[in-house]
Formats: structure tokens, C-alpha cells, sequence
């Protein structure tokens, strides 16, 4: 057993930090009158790979032959871990592939329910789809000692699920079993299935577990083949994606008006269009608010629920109190929810709380240790606090296992250009702009050619930004840190105050993005941060 010295709760071997405080956890006996031992590691000289500890270290790439290979080892874990693979589609429709994913997501989502059973989280474990992986280098880049997965053969209103659980370390099956039924029991057969494997992994439940694990949101299974749809859509996020998402919730809605997920989900996305600003805060303001209020209405105890309401409190109210409550609330109901944990690291990063914020970043991490959308937080988190070669050392780390993944190439561009390696941050910054087309990123390149001494591009990409700002959304934040590395200090609050006036969303991050740091002396900066609340 493993115990937190902060608050005494006991953990299997599977777990490095306390899921209540972010504090590492320690073999033996916790020992309370060690109040010395703070939350977290030191954070004046840790480098990024020890503050994010074995989940950055375990880092998985593709050999010639299609194998998995491992960089760094977790070390395995007892048997009450497990990673969930999304299941192999086995029926002639590829259109079956949303059901597949969907059920091993919910047989996932229920299993973390148990407090005793560290579970991979879903980014981490279905990124290792069609990848052929050995089952021992899953458990080692995961962390876990058993790997679930299985199959679905659909043809018509009947289906065949076949399950299996192998222990990683020696890869010998633990349990195995067959399921033929009707889709429409497949409620039934996802519990059947769901108690089945903590049965077979010797996983004791408590008082209210059982219920907690087996409570679902709907009854209705064409309105959750709907959400299915959605959620597997959402999970690309990409634009074009997040809007099919949103016509996928809006249809398990008008099926079952009372099923709270999909209006999560619907707020999900309309939060992910505007903070990519694929749209404008104000086009997708109501749309996001509504949605939220009626998930809280249906289910106040739902931790995404609540996730929802605190990312819609976020990004479009700039209420910081509210945000912090609703996070707080979904990781009360569920510790182990990693969207609510990395977007709290997130908020709290925006507030200047770092020392917390890598706490949950920490933590999430290790739920979810191969997550990009979460690896890219923590790497930016870092570049936020001014800790520029932490920062490049994780992002990249980050490229090691995606090397297209954009936000690692504005890390990487924007923390070489505040410590002065202009070559190599004009090259990211440059891929950044290329792999995403997000006009964000535009205006970091703008901020670096300035900085760079090619004052010439810099004005050519502003001209392009005002351009754009006549014909459709762009946040006025952009040409206003362009303005801002050239010089012009008028032209720069001029455009921040645009922004300030829309609302823009990246804005969140006013009070300690260094892109900003040549007009924070300036009243009229002041001013905007207290309007939006933010000083």
C-alpha cells in the first residue's frame, strides 16, 4: 500500500500522487506531523520531466516494424490497474466503429468509479488503436498491470461482444467471455460486463460503488447510440468535427429531452469552437449557456455536468469564482475525471497559480500520460510561468509521440524567442501557423518576426490579421502583441481594448502571458484587466 502524507488516504501501488491533494505518495504509513512535506514537487529547479515524473518519461513511438517501442519505463503496477482499448469493429459497416469505441469509452467511464482501480484514461489507452502494440509495452507506457479489450460483431438488432482481460507483465489471459444479445439490452450487457471485470480483477466494492458504477444517464438506446456518435466526433476536435458533433447531441436530445450528457456535450463544443476561435465569443455564447444550465438541471450530481459548466463559465463569462467552484465540484464527484482536472491546471495557470496548477496537470498525467490536448496545457502552463527551458524540454518531449501536434510548435516557438534562439523559434512558430491555420498562432509569428528584426514580414502579417478582422472572427488580441513587440504602444492598447470589448477568449491568459509584459506599466492595460476582472 502507498499513503499520502498530507491527508492519510491509502492508495494501491498503482497511484504516484494523492488524487484529493496532488501530494506523492510514499510506501508505509502516513506520518502527521510531517507538515513539512508540501503538495507537489519544488518548483524553483525541478526540470519539466521530473515535475510530470513517469507519465512524460513513458513515451511510445512506432518502430519499422509497426511494433510499439518504449522510451522510459513506469515500472508495472498491481492488478488493480487497467487500460480499456477501444474494441475492434468485427461487422462489415465501418459505420459501427462510433458503437465500438462507445461502449469500451462507457465500460471505461464506469470502471473509474471504483476507488481502488486505477484506470487509463481514454486519450492514453484508444490511442493505441491499430498500432499492433504488445501488451507489456501498453502496460509500461500506461502504467497498468492488466489491459482490457475486445471485439463487436453487429448484423442487424443482434450483437456479439467478446471480452478479454491479459496481465501485461507476462501476457497470460486473466479472464475472457462472450456476450450474444439484442442492442436493445445493451444496458444490460454493459453491466454484466462492467461487474464481470471487477469481479475477474478481485476489486472489492464499496457502500455506494456498485451503484455509482452501473447508473446511467439514459434508457433510451437510439438517443445514446446519438451521443456515441457525438462524443467519438467531439474526441477528433477538430472544427468540422465539433459542429457534426453538435448535430449528433441535438438529436439524442429530441429522442430523450431528460438525458443530460448530450447537453454537456453540446456546451463542449460550442467552448472548443470559440476558444479556437473557429467562432466568435458572442455567436456561441447562448447557444454554450443554455445547453450548460439544462446538463446541471437534469443531473447536478454529473461531474461532466459540472465540467461543462465550469469550462462555459471560462471561457465566455470570465466568472473565475464560479469556474473554480463547478471544477472543484466535478473532481469531488469524480476524482479520476481528467477533462475536469487538466481544465482546473488550466484555469489556475491563467490566474498565476502554477505551483497548483502542475499539481493537477501532475496528476492528470498520470491518468492520462500520452494525452496531447493535456501535454500541450502542461507545456504551455510552463512557457506561462516563464519557464522557458522547462517548457521546451516537454513540449519536445511531446513531439517525440505526435510531431505534428501544433500547440507543442507554439510552445516551442514562443519559449526560443523569449530566450532569444530566434532560428528555432521562427521555424515553430512557422509549423504552428502551417499544421493549425488558427490566426492565434498568426499572431505569435507576428510577435517573433518582430522580436527577430524582419520588421517588414511582421507588418505584412498584421495587414493580413486587420484584413481578416473586416470579414469574419479574429480576436484584436493578435495585432495588438504585434503592435506591442514593434514599439507601438497606442496601436497596441487600441487593439486590446477591441478585444476586451468581444470578449476574446485567449485573453484569459492577460495576467502572465509574456507577450503582453511591454504594456503592463501602461493605465489603460490596467484597465482592461479590471474589466474583465483579471486584476
Amino acid at each position: 500500500m502507498k499513503k499520502c502524507l498530507q491527508c492519510g488516504r491509502e492508495y494501491d501501488l498503482s497511484m504516484s500522487f494523492c488524487l484529493d491533494d496532488g501530494a506523492e505518495l510514499l510506501y508505509g504509513p502516513a506520518v502527521s506531523d510531517q507538515g513539512a512535506v508540501a503538495a507537489g514537487f519544488p518548483f524553483d529547479d525541478e526540470p519539466a520531466t521530473a515535475i510530470f515524473s513517469s507519465p512524460v518519461a513513458a513515451i511510445a513511438a512506432q518502430t519499422s516494424e509497426g511494433q510499439t517501442a518504449v522510451f522510459g519505463d513506469t515500472g508495472m503496477s498491481d492488478r488493480t490497474s487497467i487500460a480499456v482499448l477501444p474494441f475492434a469493429n468485427m461487422s462489415a459497416d465501418v459505420e459501427n466503429e462510433y458503437f465500438c469505441d462507445g461502449l469500451a469509452e462507457e465500460l471505461l467511464n464506469a470502471l473509474t468509479k471504483v476507488e481502488s482501480l486505477k484506470v487509463a484514461a481514454r486519450t492514453s489507452a484508444f490511442s493505441f488503436k491499430g498500432t499492433n502494440a504488445h501488451v507489456s509495452d501498453i502496460g509500461k507506457v500506461l502504467g497498468v498491470s492488466s489491459v482490457l479489450d475486445g471485439s463487436v460483431r453487429r448484423a442487424g438488432e443482434r450483437v456479439r461482444i467478446m471480452v478479454q482481460i491479459v496481465n501485461a507483465a507476462d501476457g497470460y489471459h486473466i479472464w475472457s467471455e462472450r456476450y450474444d444479445r439484442e442492442v436493445k439490452d445493451i444496458f444490460a450487457v454493459q453491466d454484466e460486463i462492467t461487474l464481470a471485470v471487477v469481479d475477474a480483477l478481485k476489486v472489492r466494492l464499496l457502500g455506494t460503488e456498485r451503484k455509482e458504477m452501473l447508473k446511467k444517464a439514459t434508457e433510451n438506446t437510439e438517443a445514446y447510440e446519438q451521443y456515441l456518435r457525438g462524443r467519438a466526433l467531439w474526441n477528433k476536435r477538430t472544427p468540422s468535427s465539433l459542429e457534426r458533433a453538435t448535430q449528433f447531441f441535438e438529436k439524442a436530445i429530441t429522442i430523450d429531452p431528460e438525458y443530460s450528457l448530450p447537453y454537456s456535450g453540446i456546451t463542449d463544443c460550442h467552448a472548443l469552437l470559440a476558444y479556437f476561435e473557429q467562432t466568435a465569443p458572442h455567436d456561441s455564447r447562448e447557444k454554450a449557456k443554455a445547453s450548460a444550465y439544462k446538463a446541471i438541471e437534469l443531473d447536478e450530481a454529473s461531474a461532466e455536468a459540472n465540467t461543462s459548466m465550469g469550462m462555459y463559465n471560462l471561457v465566455f463569462e470570465f466568472d473565475l469564482r464560479e469556474t473554480e467552484s463547478r471544477f472543484k465540484k466535478a473532481l469531488h464527484l469524480n476524482p479520476k475525471l481528467v477533462t475536469a482536472r487538466y481544465l482546473y491546471g488550466t484555469y489556475l495557470a491563467t490566474q498565476g497559480r502554477f505551483d497548483e496548477a502542475f499539481v493537477q496537470h501532475k496528476v492528470a498525467l498520470e491518468l492520462d500520460p500520452i494525452s496531447q490536448p493535456l501535454n500541450g496545457n502542461a507545456s504551455r502552463a510552463l512557457y506561462m510561468a516563464r519557464r522557458y527551458e522547462d517548457a521546451i524540454e516537454l513540449a519536445e518531449k511531446n513531439l517525440e509521440i505526435a510531431p505534428d501536434f501544433f500547440i507543442s510548435h507554439y510552445v516551442l516557438g514562443a519559449s526560443y524567442r523569449q530566450i532569444g534562439n530566434m532560428g528555432k523559434a521562427l521555424e515553430h512558430a512557422r509549423l504552428a501557423v502551417s499544421l493549425s491555420g488558427f490566426f492565434a498562432f498568426k499572431g505569435e509569428l507576428g510577435v517573433t518576426l518582430a522580436m527577430a528584426g524582419k520588421e517588414a514580414e511582421a507588418r505584412d502579417l498584421l495587414a493580413e490579421l486587420e484584413a481578416a478582422l473586416n470579414t469574419r472572427y479574429v480576436s484584436p488580441q493578435w495585432p495588438s502583441v504585434i503592435y506591442a513587440a514593434l514599439g507601438e504602444t497606442g496601436n497596441a492598447l487600441r487593439f486590446l481594448e477591441k478585444a476586451s470589448e468581444v470578449r476574446a477568449i485567449q485573453l484569459l491568459w492577460l495576467a502572465v502571458d509574456p507577450s503582453f509584459d511591454p504594456l503592463r506599466d501602461e493605465p489603460r492595460f490596467r484597465e482592461v484587466m479590471a474589466t474583465l476582472g483579471l486584476g
